[in-house]
């Protein structure tokens, strides 16, 4: 039944006009958005990505044969890729209360990471959950980060390769030491990928 719900929530979003969708937004908030998700060919994840996120924890996902991404199942080695990235984050201020990113309507973000303040534009594509982050000119020389977006009711994830990512957390100024395990235990899985969990502000 609750599937059902959310099929009829998703298809009345994506046929009406953006002030009546803004009322299904609201809706969706608090809903099992991955299973609109897949009805819609990721367009929730597109229409629900717009606002203001805070950072909660590192996010972790494999990249299965369809080529869709999938929960990392719990596992002591995945535990332990976790506690190094919630280090390696924390020594560059990555931490809850320090770190947000806003995606505006207009495809362009800004982001607090620790004490770094980021801009520049975004690109999704719905049905490969594929976003693409290009930083506006600064010090930090950054690249473009592509990966994954994915929205679950109040929960959004940003996923990476773990070399690009590497490479991010590195500009950013965390210590390549701490890196370099979690590259190696990353190694133990195929297509794993690395990023940040948030959540959406009130």
């Amino acid at each position: 039944m609750k599937k059902i719900f959310l099929l009829f929530v998703a298809v009345a979003t994506l046929s009406v006009g953006s002030a009546s969708a803004q009322g299904w937004l609201d809706a969706l908030k608090g809903a099992a958005t991955t299973v609109v998700d897949k009805v819609t060919g990721g367009q929730a994840t597109q229409l629900m990505l717009p606002g203001t996120w805070s950072y909660n924890a590192p996010a972790m996902r494999l990249t299965s044969e369809d080529n869709l991404l999938a929960d990392v199942a719990s596992s002591a080695l995945v535990s332990g890729i976790e506690d190094k990235l919630v280090k390696a984050y924390s020594f560059i201020g990555i931490k809850q209360g320090s770190c947000t990113f806003t995606f505006n309507t207009d495809n362009t973000f800004t982001a607090l990471m620790g004490k770094h303040n980021l801009s520049g534009t975004y690109s999704y594509t719905a049905d490969t959950h594929l976003i693409e982050l290009n930083f506006t000119s600064s010090l930090l020389k950054l690249t473009p980060m592509k990966g994954y977006a994915y929205i679950d009711g109040s929960s959004l994830e940003l996923v990476f390769d773990c070399s690009k990512l590497m490479t991010f957390l590195t500009k950013l100024g965390s210590k390549v030491s701490m890196l370099n395990g979690i590259t190696s235990l990353a190694q133990n899985y195929d297509g794993m990928m690395l990023g940040f969990g948030f959540t959406r502000n009130k």
